[in-house]
């Protein structure tokens, strides 16, 4: 299959690093270092340069990629996650190949470091590893081609999509944005209302309200 690189999935910035980090739940040091903001430390996820300071720089490709890293840390020593990163890219030979549904895993299988010269990839052993690939996926809505096309983050039934509202948390079912449901619930709408007015239902107008405070930051 023929895949468009230039598309606004794998191009247009919608995160900044630290939005990157709230999203894939790690410390933001260390998001900075994988995207190559500490001088002795190489990229790691796809980032473009800003325009402007604060302005976001990362497309939804670079955001999973950064979530295969979290992964890849729950796998392997601090240490050796930039040289399984780098593996797999070279192994792999395909562009975001961090960010691709099958590289990751083979298909079938979670790559681990069995000794400190080369990866191995675990037969036997692979129910131990189950959870934690079912956990990188999990965040994920792949298109056919088994790239990513959109982020779901931790308030259900709500993702990030470059496609819709220049790629801002957005619910799935209907493209509202959630910065327009907090706006409304901040400017002292009721629940009713604010169900009336964007046509959610109780428990999604409940759930923006449970996560409004970091809702607040990165909607």
């Amino acid at each position: 299959m023929n895949v468009d690189y230039e598309e606004p999935r794998f191009v247009t910035p919608i995160c900044t690093v630290q939005d990157v980090a709230d999203l894939v739940g790690m410390p933001l040091d260390t998001v900075k270092a994988w995207a190559g903001q500490r001088s002795s430390r190489r990229q790691m996820f796809t980032r473009n340069p800003q325009d402007h300071r604060g302005w976001p720089s990362v497309p939804l490709v670079g955001l999973a990629e950064a979530n295969t890293l979290r992964t890849l840390r729950e796998m392997l020593a601090p240490s050796e996650v930039d040289a399984a990163a780098l593996w797999i890219r070279k192994r792999f030979d395909a562009p975001f190949s961090l960010a691709n549904r099958c590289l990751v895993t083979d298909g079938a299988y979670a790559y681990v470091r069995e000794n400190p010269s080369e990866l191995y990839r675990v037969k036997s052993s692979q129910h131990a590893f189950v959870e934690v690939l079912e956990d990188h996926l999990r965040p994920l809505i792949f298109e056919d081609d088994d790239y990513p096309v959109a982020f779901e983050v931790r308030i259900p039934g709500v993702a990030i999509d470059p496609r819709f509202n220049a790629g801002r948390m957005t619910f799935v079912r209907n493209r509202v944005p959630v910065f327009a449901v907090l706006g409304s619930l901040a400017g002292g709408d009721s629940v009713d209302e604010v169900m009336q007015q964007y046509g959610l239902t109780l428990q999604e107008v409940a759930a923006i309200d449970e996560h409004r405070e970091w809702a607040a930051t990165a909607a």
